[in-house]
């Protein structure tokens, strides 16, 4: 039987607004560790979909699901088959990997040199959405659940308290996105990755292959997201509109941060994971997007090529 539990917010219960003149320094650094992981794991699904979308030109309006086939595949195997949390994570990943070779192969792959390839890749990618969605319905109901993770005690940072889930999350978020600077920057695949988002016929012509080049980025963008809903479904309750909520933080960070941009990237998820902590505790959780679409709102005005930074 799958553990069934309640909902909450993204501080972990329901928040009163508090007043702001009389907040404490230990609550203010409390959101701003929160926001750092909570940044933190918006970034692995915004690169995934900055991946995906600067080399394949598709913007994938179901990048967040594939968090939620992680998340869930991680739930559905640790309760029913009784696997340890670390090889359930291990089969899940593996298995998110190939579900974004397959959809590239068989969905997106035909749409290749279509005049309107733009346009059809998203209305494709929404209705995987529409279609993921029902299956989680049917199968799951449209309860939370959680994946279930040992207690690992808590920690104090500045005298603000950390759980050992919260620093875990937070180290493997971190390493995930080191080790894809480093992907990026010093393997054969990782550097062809880059070239073809630069230039695709130049690339073609110095003998990459494209469709290879293709494939892997989506399988890749599809195993940083997964790594997303596995850590967002160990600390918080996942749901089967969980994953349209990642895909709009992703897309916003992906145009804060400027597309194609890995540093601009790390800095709008950071920054979107602060704010959204913070409006959740002393705002308002009802207020979270539209506080977030504000923010996109003025980056466009004011910058409207995004941050920026390295790109990918």
């Amino acid at each position: 039987m799958l553990a069934h539990v309640a909902p909450f917010t993204v501080s972990g219960v329901a928040q009163t607004p508090v007043v702001l003149q009389s907040l404490p320094v230990r609550q203010l650094l409390s959101v701003l560790i929160n926001g750092f992981i909570f940044g933190g794991i918006f970034a692995l699904t915004a690169l995934g979909l900055t991946l995906i979308f600067g080399i394949l030109d598709v913007p994938n309006f179901a990048q967040g699901e594939f968090a939620m086939f992680a998340g869930y595949l991680t739930v559905l195997l640790s309760t029913t088959v009784g696997l340890g949390l670390v090889p359930t994570i291990v089969i899940a990943l593996v298995l998110t990997f190939v579900v974004g070779v397959a959809m590239e192969r068989t969905v997106i792959a035909p749409l290749y040199g279509d005049d309107e390839f733009l346009l059809k890749s998203f209305f494709v990618s929404f209705g995987v959405v529409i279609a993921f969605e029902q299956i989680l319905i049917r199968q799951f109901g449209s309860g939370f659940y959680r994946i279930s993770a040992p207690e690992l005690g808590t920690f104090y940072a500045f005298g603000t308290p950390v759980t050992g889930i919260q620093l875990i999350v937070a180290v493997a978020a971190i390493l995930i996105l080191l080790g894809l600077y480093v992907f990026t920057r010093h393997t054969y695949l990782g550097l062809a990755m880059r070239a073809v988002a630069d230039d695709r016929a130049g690339s073609q012509v110095t003998g990459i292959d494209i469709d290879r080049v293709n494939t892997i980025t989506f399988g890749i963008g599809a195993l940083l997201t997964g790594v997303t809903g596995i850590l967002y479904g160990i600390m918080f309750p996942l749901s089967p509109t969980t994953g349209v909520s990642l895909t709009a933080f992703a897309f916003v960070i992906v145009v804060v941060g400027g597309v194609g941009s890995f540093g601009g990237t790390i800095v709008a998820s950071l920054l979107i994971g602060i704010v959204d902590n913070f409006t959740a505790v002393f705002i308002g959780s009802e207020y979270r997007f539209f506080v977030i679409f504000l923010i996109l709102l003025l980056v466009l005005v004011i910058y409207p090529e995004g941050l920026k930074g390295d790109s990918i």
